[in-house]
């Protein structure tokens, strides 16, 4: 069965109070209800009975930005029937050599925008990723999403997650009429 990859960006959305929101591309602002729509993949993809790859590079980068209260998060991860840590080891070592050989030599030659050691981290979490069967990563890194594609993995930002039906329910002013 195939899984998913939630990034840093995704993590900090669901797990941080002080994450920050991405841009929607079309307004330049935060992408309106986006814990919601993380907590909705969340569900869809755990009523789907899959399970949720955290590559350790990402957790890295999130309990990085959390600090001191990084063991409450680590702690409700690994508690979790549908979050897994998915650690850098030999099997992912091997698939990244052959991503560097194959895939990404060639494209990151173009790509000298990005720092060297970002671009590493990058194709680290694309390696986790193939190893730990995963099909689409929740990222809103542009970057990313690209390596990832490359790599047959389909990138799912934020904004593409489907505002859930009970944000959606508006609320009735219902005062009473003074006549």
């Amino acid at each position: 069965m195939s899984a998913a990859a939630f990034d840093n960006t995704m993590l900090s959305i669901l797990l941080n109070p002080d994450g920050k929101i991405p841009l929607a591309k079309d307004t330049n602002l935060p992408v309106e209800f986006a814990k919601l729509r993380a907590e909705s993949a969340v569900e869809a993809i755990q009523k789907a009975r899959r399970k949720i790859i955290v590559p350790a590079p990402a957790s890295a980068e999130l309990l990085t930005a959390i600090g001191p209260d990084a063991q409450q998060y680590i702690n409700m991860v690994s508690r979790s029937r549908v979050f897994e840590i998915g650690n850098f080891d030999a099997r992912c070592a091997a698939e990244l050599a052959l991503l560097n050989r194959d895939v990404f030599l060639h494209e990151d030659k173009k790509n000298k925008v990005e720092p060297y050691q970002k671009r590493k981290v990058d194709r680290q979490i694309v390696a986790i990723c193939r190893v730990y069967g995963v099909t689409e990563i929740y990222t809103d890194d542009r970057g990313l999403a690209a390596r990832a594609r490359l790599c047959g993995i389909t990138p799912v930002g934020i904004a593409d997650i489907a505002i859930p039906d009970s944000a959606r329910q508006g609320t009735l002013n219902l005062e009473p009429n003074e006549e």
